[in-house]
């Protein structure tokens, strides 16, 4: 598969892809606070399938009866089925190292998203991008999280897989996927994530590896009609987020959505103080205004693009 982009950036683009993921990251970490306040009683490969699946059920009973099965026809169905292999990626490599690590330290790894972006950008499409602004994004980030220096070990790995993952899930959208619908998108993300699940449950049931109360490698816990609502509304969440960020990526250049992506960082600051109590310090302020400041940066920054990448 070359690396050739074939994409006119749609007239506004950037302002649609924009609010679309500004929209999504609300979502997300209101999503994230949700399982946060009632998911410890999930497996991994058990959360992702419940929640995916009700998603793709959502989706399909959106779509069909609108727009009919076209609605859901792929044009390069393989990038779709890479992107979404990606997606999956990242969410497992990044769900499976919060339980090792702090989730504040986790999330300064996985912010590093934008700056993967805009290396696989220029590596990938020719892309160019300023350095200032990725800067302010990583530094932002690193003033709201405050991850300690002596809690660096091989694990981060996992997160820092993840921002890679999601980036370059990132550029297939916007290089590879302009044709498709963002709901043709969502329901074959939520697809792939059932049967990655599936895949890792079938697994587990194969083989019984030790630990299996960890939320990793737990087969599958009982749950209580609280929990199965919980699942409910995670993918009612997720299929609105699924679409958002399809459209997000599919109509607006991949550096500029992924420094609006670290919104997700005020956001979860607000839904922290909101629903835990916990009110941003002078330090984490700074750090989303440093995030805010790349944002705009971002936006009126140029964005360059080489006609072919061999």
């Amino acid at each position: 598969m070359a690396w050739k982009s074939d994409h006119i950036p749609p007239l506004g683009g950037t302002t649609r892809g924009i609010i679309a993921i500004l929209t999504a990251v609300s979502l997300l970490s209101f999503s994230d606070a949700l399982v946060k306040m009632s998911g410890d009683s999930f497996g991994l490969a058990q959360l992702v399938l419940l929640r995916s699946t009700v998603a793709a059920v959502l989706l399909a009973a959106w779509l069909l009866p609108m727009h009919g099965r076209s609605s859901l026809r792929l044009t390069r169905r393989g990038w779709v089925w890479a992107r979404s292999l990606c997606l999956a990626a990242m969410w497992l490599s990044y769900y499976a190292a919060l339980p090792a690590m702090s989730f504040a330290l986790a999330a300064a790894c996985y912010y590093t998203a934008p700056a993967w972006m805009a290396l696989l950008g220029r590596v990938l499409l020719g892309m160019t991008i300023g350095g200032t602004a990725v800067a302010l994004s990583l530094a932002g980030g690193l003033l709201v999280v405050s991850p300690s220096t002596d809690t660096f070990t091989p694990l981060l790995l996992l997160p820092l897989a993840a921002a890679a993952f999601y980036a370059l899930a990132g550029l297939i959208t916007w290089s590879r996927c302009q044709a498709e619908s963002p709901g043709a998108m969502a329901m074959t993300l939520n697809l792939c994530l059932v049967c990655v699940a599936a895949a890792a449950l079938l697994l587990l049931s194969l083989f019984r590896p030790g630990g299996t109360e960890s939320f990793v490698l737990a087969l599958w816990p009982r749950l209580t009609l609280a929990d199965w609502n919980l699942a409910f509304v995670l993918g009612c969440l997720l299929a609105v987020i699924a679409t958002a960020v399809a459209t997000a990526y599919r109509v607006a250049p991949t550096p500029v959505v992924g420094v609006f992506d670290t919104a997700y960082l005020g956001f979860a600051a607000i839904w922290g103080a909101v629903l835990f109590g916990d009110v941003p310090t002078a330090r984490e302020a700074l750090g989303i205004a440093l995030i805010a400041c790349s944002a705009i940066l971002m936006s009126g920054g140029r964005q360059e693009r080489k006609d072919h990448f061999s």
